[in-house]
């Protein structure tokens, strides 16, 4: 049976981002909707003033607005994971959220899709010059970290230790990779999904090798807004899988966003929606 999927990521707390969407969604009658990291806005000072401005985007847009389209559409649903940006400390908010049935929080989850599909999701990116560490682990023991912009490092709860080797070890448990999407913020290194303004790959290199070794059929991804613009290309394959990043244009309001067959990848729709 085919599932029709409406993907984006890095949507960043943009209100209008959201509503075209869900209407997008509807337009389409998609039977869900992905957003695969960077949920939040960016507001505030000081650390708690933005942890704050998070939690009360979260609590008093996104959730409301989750709760009124899925109202009005009851087989829709929504799927959403954290990314680099998002602070970690608010994801109890999502969690919450699923509880009362308005979405399905999946980070380090996979959740079915219909009879014979599943989704996964991973929130952690490999290591950033930035300084917000909530969303970050090395990609191997003994890894390196990259060159640092600032001396300090920001968290808003306790480190996770590990890789990301280990956890999509794990995760690859949950479900037979064979039948999963995996929605991994972080894009596979050296590909045409990973690439900054310099011309340099900064993707992860756990996620590619986890996709060279389990060949799901289909990995979403986000994190780098200019790669898609780069390399030329919003989707690359890695053997037999199909890797997406629509990439962003934050702070433009043009909204990128993919319609996924899951029956034919070969009918994937990529879409940039302009703001009115």
């Amino acid at each position: 049976m085919a599932f029709k999927l409406l993907y984006t990521a890095d949507l960043h707390g943009n209100k209008e981002f959201y509503k075209t969407l869900l209407k997008k969604a509807e337009d389409e009658n998609v039977d869900a909707v992905v957003i695969g990291g960077d949920l939040c806005n960016r507001d505030g000072n000081t650390l708690q003033e933005k942890i704050n401005a998070q939690k009360v985007f979260l609590e008093k847009f996104m959730l409301p607005l989750f709760s009124e389209f899925k109202l009005k559409n009851k087989n829709k649903e929504i799927f959403v994971i954290m990314g680099n940006d998002d602070f970690r400390v608010n994801l109890k908010v999502l969690e919450d959220a699923e509880k009362n049935k308005i979405l399905k929080s999946f980070h380090k989850k996979s959740v079915k899709l219909g009879k014979n599909l599943n989704i996964a999701g991973y929130s952690f990116v490999n290591p950033t010059p930035f300084r917000l560490k909530d969303w970050e682990k090395p990609d191997f023991k003994n890894d390196n970290m990259p060159h640092q912009i600032f001396d300090e490092e920001v968290r808003s709860i306790e480190k996770e230790f590990g890789t990301i080797e280990e956890d999509l070890n794990k995760l690859k448990k949950l479900s037979n990779p064979e039948k999963t999407i995996y929605v991994i913020h972080a894009p596979p290194f050296d590909s045409k999904l990973d690439i900054i303004t310099t011309g340099k790959h900064v993707g992860s290199k756990a996620v590619r090798k986890f996709i060279e070794q389990e060949q799901a059929p289909l990995t979403l991804h986000g994190h780098i807004h200019e790669s898609p613009k780069m390399s030329g290309s919003w989707k690359d394959s890695l053997e037999n899988t199909l890797c997406i990043n629509v990439g962003s244009n934050y702070p433009i309001k043009k909204l990128n966003c993919v319609i996924i067959d899951s029956i034919d990848l070969n009918k994937i729709e990529y879409f940039e929606l302009e703001m009115k």
